[in-house]
């Protein structure tokens, strides 16, 4: 850690102290902000991209969430500031990543470990209280993704334009027919009828599903990155390729999760190919200013699959 990074995570313990909140100090670096568990059964969670507001509406969007889901949801006990940086209080959410679950490197997924999704992409499909998590900005984005759209498809092929327009030239120098595979993905996805929205998580992997000892949902964590209302065939889509990555799983683990979550819930293996590609367009930068980390290259590397380029040009 750095001296300017210790000298923040000391003022922060401070203001948490101050508070009343006195922290036994960082937990991890997350995707949206540094985490601090505090004495009482509760994290500070610092938002680096976020405002009040924005964080106010999550956190009535947790509350309606806790109550459709059959396992646990965040929650949001106050908004706090420290030196112009949103902060919140949660409640510390209970169970072990099922990252710590699985044993990686096999050769195929535990059975129970695949089961747990498919409980978790159903109960999310389910739960079509959408109204509060519509208005959730996606990514470092100030505006809600379905600002100005009737559809999920048409505010998804906005997003996508808007962040390959950052990054294009990168994306441009590594894939072979980026131009085209762009436009084709674009009407696609404003072809796409509306309707039939439900949370959408948008970030399902591994360190975001905590569970018991026997591999059940307790809780989802991280709301926030892509968080919205919309198609439950995205989540799908994204958990089936970004899942077996992280746990240390290869390509043909991502090809029999993408079966069986077709399967399960009556997806065509088509859509959740062309919401992948949406996914990996979207969030091809998002780790690191005009992409070019490790995130990149596996966007690049969905990109590339023959598969997902056949679905996308249809």
């Amino acid at each position: 850690m750095s001296e300017a990074a210790r000298e923040i995570t000391a003022r922060r313990l401070r203001h948490l102290a101050e508070a009343g909140h006195p922290s036994t100090g960082p937990v991890e670096a997350a995707v949206e902000g540094a985490v601090y568990r505090l004495g009482d059964g509760t994290v500070a969670r610092v938002w680096e991209h976020r405002r009040g507001a924005e964080l106010r509406r999550m956190q009535r969007f947790y509350a309606d969430a806790a109550a459709h889901l059959p396992f646990g949801a965040p929650e949001i006990i106050a908004v706090e500031d420290f030196e112009g940086v949103p902060l919140t209080v949660e409640r510390e959410p209970v169970g072990t990543p099922l990252a710590a679950r699985i044993r990686t490197g096999g050769p195929e997924m535990p059975p129970e470990a695949v089961d747990c999704m498919v409980g978790v992409l159903g109960a999310l499909a389910a739960a079509h209280e959408v109204g509060e998590v519509r208005e959730l900005p996606v990514l470092d984005e100030e505006r809600p993704l379905w600002e100005g759209h009737t559809t999920f498809g048409s505010a998804l092929a906005d997003l996508v334009e808007r962040r390959t327009g950052r990054c294009g030239d990168l994306l441009r120098d590594r894939l072979r027919g980026f131009e085209d595979l762009r436009s084709a993905l674009l009407a696609r996805l404003r072809a796409l009828p509306g309707g039939g929205e439900a949370v959408v998580h948008g970030d399902l992997f591994p360190e975001t599903v905590l569970v018991d000892d026997a591999l059940r949902p307790l809780a989802l964590v991280d709301y926030g990155f892509l968080s919205t209302g919309g198609d439950p065939r995205f989540d799908a889509a994204v958990t089936a390729a970004i899942f077996p990555a992280a746990t240390g799983y290869g390509p043909d683990t991502v090809r029999r999760l993408t079966l069986r979550f077709a399967d399960e819930f009556g997806y065509a293996v088509e859509d959740l190919l062309l919401y992948r590609a949406a996914y990996a367009m979207a969030t091809s930068d998002a780790f690191a200013p005009g992409g070019g980390d490790e995130h990149f290259a596996w966007c690049v590397s969905v990109l590339e699959d023959p598969a997902v380029a056949e679905a996308v040009r249809g």
